[in-house]
């Protein structure tokens, strides 16, 4: 097949994500095309044609910008998107409006969307979590990264928006350990250490000691895993998060370190940096865990590209 994805540009999110499928679609022998999604800029009709002139069998991608969706609305060719948020249009549901507009066929982590597209007659499959974008030779000890505990994610409205009050009330706060952030947005946020390079995640998340991953608000009633915690996962790091009610975590709570305030955070970060060893098979087994998750990703898209 031939095959289009988009994906954000660097630093936001789906970056590294999409590129890593396009590489698993080359990797099964189809042509891949890996377009950075317009973001806003106008999609001139030019440059649509010149899109739909190569005749792609299939394009896949995440939530887009509205000028992106434009060149979507006019492809004849299989249209597969990844629903793991409102995107542009912030109400979830709405994207339901757009049957046949903005996608034939739908991937979701979400089981009561997953049940609402089945409802309305649209070809879906759901995913439990994210496939892993790390690659295992990015997966090298920094010593630059060595901090006892990290957090890799934007900043932006996770320092003010209401939704995001217990993450920052757990979090994004005064530290009395060598806590660290990396990511677009932060400010003058104090523990805020720039960009991560996007060869870095790996390095980042082998180094440091432990890492916080967390779940926005809609995403989370949705019952949806976010992407941080597989590439966590697949690179041994302890994961620290909330034991949100919303989440079903699989089998994988079992190998998380749950906290519920300010003094677990410090007592848990504490505990891996002077007892790592009491660790280890945890973060192995989730290792092990996550790598089966990606593959059943990938084997959930290929069932849903068949249908």
């Amino acid at each position: 097949m031939k095959v289009l994805v988009f994906h954000q540009p660097f630093p936001m999110g789906n970056y590294k994500l999409n590129v890593a499928v396009a590489n698993k679609f080359e990797s099964q022998g189809h042509e891949v095309y890996a377009l950075e999604q317009l973001n806003g800029r106008p999609a001139s009709q030019e440059y649509i044609q010149q899109i739909i002139d190569m005749a792609f069998d299939l394009v896949y991608y995440e939530m887009l910008d509205h000028e992106t969706f434009k060149i979507i609305e006019q492809l004849k060719c299989q249209r597969i998107l990844l629903h793991a948020s409102g995107g542009v249009l912030i109400e979830y549901d709405k994207i339901l409006d757009y049957k046949g507009k903005w996608y034939d066929k739908i991937l979701t982590s979400s089981k009561t969307m997953f049940e609402k597209f089945q409802r309305a007659g649209i070809p879906c499959e759901h995913y439990q979590y994210y496939h892993s974008a790390i690659k295992q030779e990015e997966m090298i000890r920094d010593e630059k990264y060595n901090h006892d505990c990290v957090f890799l994610g934007m900043g932006f409205n996770r320092l003010t928006d209401p939704q995001y009050k217990l993450e920052r009330d757990l979090y994004f706060h005064e530290k009395n350990f060598d806590f660290n952030v990396y990511g677009n947005g932060w400010g003058e946020f104090k523990h805020w250490r720039g960009l991560l390079p996007p060869l870095d995640i790996g390095r980042l998340y082998t180094s440091a000691k432990s890492g916080v991953a967390i779940i926005a608000k809609k995403q989370r009633e949705h019952g949806m895993i976010n992407n941080r915690y597989t590439e966590m996962a697949v690179c041994g790091i302890p994961i620290i998060t909330y034991n949100y009610e919303t989440i079903d975590w699989y089998g994988a709570e079992k190998y998380l370190n749950f906290i519920s305030n300010t003094s677990d955070l410090s007592s848990i970060v504490s505990s891996i940096k002077h007892r790592p060893e009491e660790y280890i098979d945890d973060s192995k087994a989730l290792q092990k865990f996550m790598l089966q998750k990606d593959k059943e990703f990938f084997e959930r898209l290929n069932l849903l590209i068949k249908e």
